[in-house]
């Protein structure tokens, strides 16, 4: 688990991408494990960072900017293939 320190600032995004950013921080608090939580909100969210122009590469990058180590960022991924797929990834 990581989170985003006080007055830590992801440059290069818009407003409306920061924020996406600081809600996925948020919902990272169990390194995005698959949970009932999660199962509503990622896909759902993966789909809103993909619609503002932001690719699956600079979500893991601002997220490991701030800590989330290598296995948090992987289930990212997985994420992702469910957004794309409809099924979990591995």
């Amino acid at each position: 688990m990581a989170q985003r320190p006080a007055g830590f600032t992801w440059n290069g995004f818009t407003p409306e991408q920061v924020e996406l950013l600081a809600f996925l921080d948020h919902l990272g608090n169990n390194g995005w494990a698959r949970n009932s939580q999660t199962e509503v909100a990622m896909p759902k969210l993966m789909q809103e960072f993909a619609d503002s122009g932001v690719a699956l590469e600079q979500i893991k990058e601002a997220m490991a900017e701030i800590g989330y180590d290598k296995h948090a960022l992987h289930q990212l991924g997985r994420w992702e293939s469910k957004r794309i797929t409809g099924r979990f990834g591995r």
